[in-house]
């Protein structure tokens, strides 16, 4: 398995030089959030990782009860070019809408951002939001897993995926260089496996 981590604004001004030539292979970045937000350090974090040659990937904060199109534009029009990048990833935490709309909205943003990128983009998520807010939705196995799930136990299968892509292990972890608590995650694959799943 392939180290990587999570950035956000939260995690304030990154001295990268202390973690870049380490075991972080990659890093996914926020990039917005609901309508209009976008991330203050999305542009820093993304252009450190490239010049320390880490793999990265952009993220969305989804909030399933907002217009999902102009989510997705915002999200876009953030980025730019994905090329190069990891597939983007759409963040399923805390927020949410009537059962019907969640099932309806995060699936169009999903097809928006497929049909824009031509790729699948990632969903982030836990197994208790999956089974509550989107229990009848079992099109989410079309789409590359990043589980939610701290721990040190291997995850068991969450439906409907077979397994997992990636895992967020730990929220709470310190690396140096970076003065606030951080997401640390595990590709399941090899650094070569992982390379693959950049955008051309």
């Amino acid at each position: 398995m392939i180290s990587g981590i999570d950035l956000s604004d939260k995690n304030g001004t990154a001295d990268w030089p202390q973690f870049g030539n380490g075991d972080v292979n990659f890093v996914f970045i926020k990039a917005s959030e609901a309508l209009d937000s976008i991330d203050p350090m999305y542009d820093t974090n993304m252009e450190n990782a490239q010049k320390y040659g880490i793999l990265a990937g952009a993220y969305h904060w989804l909030h399933p009860s907002l217009h999902v199109g102009q989510q997705a534009q915002t999200f876009l029009n953030t980025v730019g070019n994905f090329k190069g990048l990891l597939p983007p990833v759409v963040c399923l935490e805390t927020h949410r809408t009537s059962l019907t709309e969640m099932d309806k909205n995060v699936h169009t943003f999903l097809d928006l951002l497929e049909s824009a990128l031509n790729v699948k983009p990632i969903i982030y998520t836990s197994e208790s939001y999956w089974k509550t807010y989107l229990p009848e939705s079992d099109w989410g196995c079309e789409f590359p897993l990043w589980l939610d799930k701290p721990g040190s136990i291997w995850p068991s299968q969450m439906w409907p995926w077979a397994g997992w892509t990636f895992w967020q292990y730990s929220y709470q972890a310190r690396l140096p260089g970076i003065a606030t608590n951080l997401g640390l995650n595990w590709f399941n694959g090899s650094i070569t496996e992982l390379k693959t799943m950049v955008i051309q």
